[in-house]
């Protein structure tokens, strides 16, 4: 094995290992948090007193899985060549997970659950939940996409495979 090839099987585990800490938190989130801040809007959303705790977790993890996932998509070319293309997917996805969370997703937590709506309608308060919670099934599929990916390239990187 190559130094190239060690330092890439090195990034792929990290990248898996990170890409599961964020899937876990997640689904945390998802199952327990959004219905309590966005299960009735827009009353929901007014009534919510906790602003966004989910984001002491997701400072930490979030910049370490994008990090991961570009790291990543460079080294998928120091791959062998079955996973390179499973390694350049999993990259990939995270980076637009991540796009996604930074230009669409976050700014909706700051203008809902994170201010309660200050300066909002209800119907605006209502309309911006529902795109979360409609657009959030489309992050999480290519969130465990991108996971089940990286398990993948995982799972063909062994000794002796050809280039």
């Amino acid at each position: 094995m190559t130094k190239r090839s060690a330092i890439a099987q090195v990034v792929l585990w990290l990248f898996v290992l990170s890409a599961g800490i964020v899937t876990g938190g997640s689904i945390f989130e998802h199952t327990v948090l959004t219905p309590l801040w966005a299960g009735s809007p827009p009353e929901s959303v007014t009534q919510w007193q906790y602003g966004g705790i989910q984001g002491k977790f997701f400072r930490i993890a979030s910049p370490l899985y994008a990090l991961f996932a570009l790291a990543l998509l460079v080294v998928s070319w120091w791959m062998p060549r079955p996973q390179r293309k499973w390694a350049f997917l999993a990259g990939l996805s995270g980076i637009i997970t991540m796009v996604a969370t930074i230009f669409f997703f976050l700014p909706i937590l700051g203008k809902t659950q994170a201010t309660r709506g200050a300066g909002l309608s209800g119907e605006e308060i209502t309309a911006l939940v529902t795109q979360f919670r409609a657009w959030n099934w489309g992050r999480w599929a290519v969130l465990i996409g991108g996971w089940i990916a990286g398990l993948r390239a995982f799972s063909l990187s062994s000794p002796g495979t050809e280039r």
